[in-house]
C-alpha cells in the first residue's frame, strides 16, 4: 500500500517530463532534420511489392504522415489529412505505418477513409529511425527536390493545416511551378 503514492508520484513526474520535452522540441520549419534531403528508408508498400525510392518523389511536393492503427491521435487526424488532400490534390500524401501489420491496418484504413496515395510499412522502425521520429503521429513535408521542409510532431489540427501547412504547401507549389 505504501508503494502506491510513490508510483503515482513517479508517473506524474514522468508525464510532466514528457510534456516538457515535447514542448521544447523544435517543430515546423526550424525542426531537426529540416532542410536536409529525405533519407533512404528500408520500407515497402502494404502488399510488399514496392520498396521505398525517394527518387520517385522528385518533382512533386510530398506529405509523409507517420501513423499506426493503435494510435488514437492518429485516428483523430485522419479527417485533417483528407481535407489536406482535398485542398491540394496534386500533392502526394504518403502514409508510413509504424509498428503495425496489414491485418490491423486494412480495416482501420477502411474505417477512417484512407486519405493516403500509398501506405508504407515500417515494421522494424527503419523509417522512424532514419527521420528521427520521436512519436506518432508526425507529419513531414518534402519539397520537389526531395528536401525536408517542415516537421510537425503530434496530430494535424485544423488551425495548423489552415495556417502554416497551407501556406508552406502553396509556397512549395509555386516554387515548383504548380501553383494552385
Amino acid at each position: 500500500m505504501r508503494r502506491f503514492p510513490f508510483i503515482v508520484f513517479a508517473a506524474i513526474v514522468y508525464l510532466l517530463g514528457m510534456l516538457l520535452i515535447n514542448q521544447t522540441a523544435p517543430q515546423g520549419r526550424h525542426a531537426d532534420g529540416v532542410d536536409k534531403p529525405l533519407p533512404i528508408m528500408a520500407i515497402t508498400t502494404m502488399d510488399g511489392s514496392t520498396a521505398w525510392n525517394p527518387e520517385a518523389l522528385k518533382g512533386r511536393i510530398t506529405v509523409l504522415n507517420f501513423f499506426a492503427s493503435w494510435c488514437s491521435p492518429c485516428a483523430k487526424e485522419m479527417p485533417e489529412l483528407s481535407a489536406l488532400k482535398k485542398q491540394f490534390p496534386s500533392v502526394r500524401l504518403e502514409g508510413i505505418a509504424w509498428n503495425d501489420s496489414v491485418k490491423t491496418l486494412t480495416p482501420w484504413l477502411k474505417e477512417h477513409r484512407n486519405p493516403f496515395d500509398e501506405v508504407w510499412l515500417d515494421t522494424r522502425g527503419d523509417a522512424t529511425i532514419a527521420l528521427g521520429i520521436r512519436g506518432i503521429p508526425e507529419t513531414i513535408i518534402v519539397d520537389a527536390n526531395g528536401v525536408v521542409r517542415y516537421r510537425l510532431s503530434g496530430g494535424l489540427i485544423p488551425i495548423v493545416r489552415e495556417g502554416e501547412v497551407f501556406e508552406l504547401i502553396r509556397e512549395l507549389l509555386t516554387e515548383a511551378g504548380n501553383a494552385k
